[in-house]
């Protein structure tokens, strides 16, 4: 069984109802959503973003540079980047092992991401 398909089992174990999209996996919790995405030349790279938690425009293009700047070097593990020009996605990355158990890194990946949000939106409003 490849990742994708350990994840996607996970997440319907553990009540998430993952859509299979054409790049991974889209699930959400508490309301958020979140993307598992899986890399077919890579089976133990493990990426799961939380897409899309801020629009950035010309104006506030600075602030969020220097938002992204504070996760990157204040969080482990979580990256905040704009994959796509006008908004911010976070990120958890990690290498797993040929068999990983998802139970022992996966809740604490979506509540760093859920940190990784909060840290920029804290950011954001003290410019």
């Amino acid at each position: 069984m490849n990742l994708k398909e350990l994840m996607q089992n996970y997440l319907r174990e553990e009540g998430f109802c993952p859509k299979e999209e054409e790049f991974g996996l889209a699930f959400k919790c508490e309301g958020l959503n979140f993307i598992f995405f899986y890399d077919e030349d890579d089976d133990q790279y493990f990426r799961l973003m939380m897409p899309g938690i801020f629009d950035v425009t010309e104006e506030n293009f600075p602030a969020v540079l220097l938002a992204m700047n504070k996760v990157n070097s204040e969080l482990k593990v979580v990256k905040a980047y704009t994959p796509v020009p006008d908004a911010v996605w976070i990120g958890f990355e990690v290498i797993v092992d040929t068999t990983p158990v998802l139970s022992d890194f996966v809740p604490r990946g979506i509540n760093m991401l859920r940190a990784a949000q909060r840290k920029f939106y804290e950011a954001i409003q003290q410019g």
